[in-house]
């Protein structure tokens, strides 16, 4: 039976003819059996609630295909049966019967109704909480599972270099619980409220408070140091909220002088991180302009922050740094991007609308760094160019299989390409 646009509004809430063709089918009452190993009880809540979650895992798993595939597989069915027929050769003989299953839940039926469960919770940017925070609770229960004594005893691996592939009896990896998943976040959909960018013009504004504080205040101030720095190689470096924290202070001050030095002057700022894979530390070397286009100075602020940390005779570890005097999190450097954007909406409302609800649209997470990339395309920076500014986090994708280099080799990789490396900074 196929819906037609007025009958959208019935969507996932009856299956179709022929849906036990393609997705695998048990009744809501051999599942409840596999689940209690006892048959519901009409006077227990809890026992007719989970026949209702059932029923929404079985139909969430049947809409993971849409009606006109489910109605031609079916057709084809059917005309496959007949030829079949016309030739002596009976039904049972070319299909495999559907059912019945084993006497356990191997849909992984407990799984999905708990994810059920779960998107019945409040959610941040909705009235429920999204899909991609319900799914976490697969990968969860699929570890626990590689976990147990019966992951164990399957034991058939196959490996070829340093690539595998296993052989798993783990429901959530079953064809139901894949289709069940994937009907589930058909019907649930996505409530997507990407970071606003940050213009360039705002990222100027925050610069010329931060600069007016310095000065006004200690020159040695630390904390407004580092949050120029902070948004100032977010934004040069097109860099993620995760990826921020990973500067790190004894290779940006190793290189501070010789930097300097050099026609013409740039400045270092050194990523350290442990990526999957890898049984070391891998450094990164982004090299940024003394003075981009639009008037940012990443080598005076750098130099002021470093100025700092070498105040209190501290020459190593990581560059931003939270309250607690650990790396920073991205928690805490939302709250000072916050702070600082509802500075600048009060001052200039020409720059962020009074309207604007500044907690809800901005985030250190990726605002620097989609401000950046749309600067990039507004300055019609070379592919290249972006290419290579980006090209670190393609040596950290590789999980590994790229040789980590030491700082020093880095930094002299770095150098032979130094002019290539600025392009992109110093449009910004």
């Amino acid at each position: 039976m196929e819906i037609d646009e007025a009958g959208e509004e019935n969507r996932y809430l009856h299956g179709r003819n022929g849906d036990n063709l393609i997705t695998p089918f048990q009744c809501d009452l051999c599942h409840f059996r596999n689940l209690k190993d006892r048959d519901p009880d009409e006077l227990i809540p809890a026992d007719q609630w989970t026949l209702k979650c059932i029923r929404r895992a079985n139909l969430d798993a049947l809409w993971a295909t849409e009606p006109p595939t489910v109605a031609r597989n079916a057709s084809e069915l059917r005309r496959g049966a007949n030829i079949a027929l016309s030739l002596g050769i009976k039904s049972h003989k070319l299909f495999k019967p559907m059912g019945p299953f084993p006497l356990e839940d191997s849909f992984g039926m407990a799984a999905a109704i708990v994810m059920l469960e779960l998107s019945r919770n409040k959610g941040k940017n909705a009235e429920k909480v999204q899909f991609n925070t319900i799914r976490k609770f697969r990968a969860a229960f699929s570890n626990a599972y590689q976990a147990s004594a019966s992951a164990g005893t399957e034991g058939m691996v196959m490996a070829k270099e340093q690539r595998k592939m296993e052989v798993t009896k783990c429901p959530s990896h079953g064809n139901w619980f894949e289709r069940f998943n994937k009907g589930c976040h058909k019907r649930m959909g996505d409530v997507v409220i990407p970071d606003r960018a940050l213009a360039v013009e705002i990222i100027v504004e925050m610069l010329r408070i931060l600069e007016a504080e310095w000065v006004r205040g200690d020159c040695l101030n630390y904390n407004i140091a580092m949050e120029a720095v902070m948004y100032i190689v977010g934004y040069c470096c097109a860099l993620r909220g995760e990826e921020i924290p990973k500067c790190d202070l004894g290779g940006t001050m190793k290189h501070f002088e010789e930097s300097g030095a050099h026609k013409p002057s740039f400045v270092i700022v050194a990523l350290i991180g442990r990526v999957k894979g890898e049984t070391g530390l891998r450094y990164h070397i982004l090299p940024l302009v003394t003075v981009t286009r639009s008037g940012l100075k990443p080598r005076v602020w750098i130099g002021r922050l470093l100025d700092c940390y070498r105040s209190r005779n501290v020459e190593h570890g990581a560059l931003f740094r939270g309250r607690d005097g650990l790396r920073i999190r991205q928690s805490e450097m939302n709250q000072f991007l916050h702070a600082r954007l509802n500075q600048v909406q009060r001052s200039r409302p020409d720059l962020i609308g009074r309207d604007v609800e500044v907690e809800e649209v901005y985030s250190i997470s990726r605002s620097p760094r989609r401000g950046s990339t749309s600067r990039a395309s507004d300055r019609g920076i070379d592919e290249d160019v972006v290419n290579t500014n980006n090209r670190w986090r393609k040596v950290e994708n590789a999980k590994g299989k790229a040789p980590s280099f030491s700082m020093q080799e880095r930094y002299t990789d770095v150098k032979l390409t130094v002019n290539q490396g600025l392009g992109y900074s110093a449009e910004m």
